[in-house]
């Protein structure tokens, strides 16, 4: 099996975490794999680090914002690598990947999947017009898809409600998001949280992830008696540095920087908070739940499908809802090892990687028999 995977940046996130898990499953089962790219970046030089044999297309044209010009060159690019490497199976991710690489196979024999980490025009994104075009642009591309992977059922729901995904041709299926096991019982989870309770937030710096308005929610909080963790870098990041130096919260939240490996972090941690505008299905989180923490989130996107409200966590839709939130951890501590707990046992029976990727093979597998018919 020849199987192209296709990403519009190698900067790291969960879409980039999920490539990479499927190309890491795929060199074990021996397939030829190719892997393109609009840039290098830590995708790229793990690829090549642990998987020398899987070759490597970097199409500097391939770029996030609509540029006519450049998405031209792109496509044109795309299709040629399309054209020479002859793969079985176009595997894309990411919006701006998702359609070029799809214009780009068209006319071609290759099986066309795309996975949906959130569509364009999901719930939360600002722009109207944005929203409007990326549609259309979908619906358009509807024909050339021969399977969509959605990674939450809140994105199914979507691409429905809108005519995008077609239930009569019931092309489409949900296989979440996922990550490998880390603890094998709950006896290994932490049993006491003293305070100051430790909240940690996973995320690059961004508007969408909106780290500016939970460091005023802290702010605000009766009892200060907390540490907030900040992992990771982004654009936003010196913004809200100023902000706790503005708010004399200095000794209460700490930026940690970018980290290739969360895991000390996130066992260093009583609560895993993540105030999203929109999200699909956030890897952050199902980290987190791995770790058996209990989880503060907004209730966007397939974020409810991760945590049920009251039990492992707690959905919050305003400011007053997420400072409530955090202020009961604060103010109940005790609470906080059987939410964690039932994080635990959430992930363990619908998250776990080894279950997702055997899914996604097979439904390589059975495109495959579909193109032999």
């Amino acid at each position: 099996m020849k199987i192209l995977y296709g990403i519009t940046s190698a900067t790291w996130g969960g879409a980039q975490e999920n490539v990479y898990q499927l190309i890491k499953y795929q060199a074990k089962l021996k397939n030829n794999i190719i892997l393109v790219v609009g840039n290098r970046g830590p995708l790229t030089s793990r690829v090549k680090r642990d998987f020398p044999n899987v070759k490597i297309y970097i199409l500097n044209d391939l770029v996030r914002e609509i540029n006519p010009v450049r998405d031209t060159i792109a496509l044109i690019k795309f299709k040629n690598i399309i054209k020479r490497e002859l793969p079985n199976l176009v595997h894309l991710h990411s919006s701006k990947a998702g359609t070029i690489g799809r214009l780009a196979s068209i006319n071609c024999k290759s099986k066309i999947i795309y996975t949906i980490h959130g569509w364009p025009f999901t719930e939360g994104v600002e722009s109207r017009t944005k929203k409007i075009v990326f549609r259309v642009i979908e619906k358009l591309l509807a024909p050339f898809t021969d399977e969509y992977i959605c990674v939450s059922e809140f994105d199914k729901n979507l691409g429905l409600k809108y005519k995008i995904l077609n239930q009569k041709k019931g092309n489409f299926i949900t296989v979440h998001n996922a990550v490998n096991s880390v603890y094998s019982n709950s006896s290994d989870l932490q049993s006491v949280h003293k305070l100051p309770l430790k909240f940690t937030m996973v995320a690059r710096f961004s508007k969408q992830k909106d780290q500016q308005g939970l460091i005023r929610t802290f702010k605000e909080v009766p009892n200060q008696n907390y540490i907030l963790n900040f992992v990771g870098s982004g654009i936003l990041l010196n913004n809200c540095k100023n902000l706790v130096e503005k708010l004399n919260l200095n000794s209460n939240i700490i930026f940690k920087g970018f980290q290739n490996n969360v895991t000390p972090f996130l066992m260093d941690s009583d609560v895993f908070i993540l105030t999203s505008h929109y999200e699909g299905l956030p890897y952050s989180i199902i980290e987190a739940m791995s770790f058996g923490l209990p989880i503060i989130a907004s209730d966007v996107g397939g974020n409810s499908e991760l945590v049920k409200n009251g039990v492992n966590g707690f959905l919050v839709n305003n400011h007053d809802e997420l400072k409530k939130a955090i202020t009961t951890f604060i103010n109940k501590p005790e609470i906080i090892s059987k939410m964690g707990l039932e994080s635990l046992k959430l992930f363990n029976k619908n998250f776990k990687l080894e279950n997702q990727l055997k899914k996604v093979n097979g439904i390589y597998c059975r495109m495959l028999e579909r193109k032999q018919q």
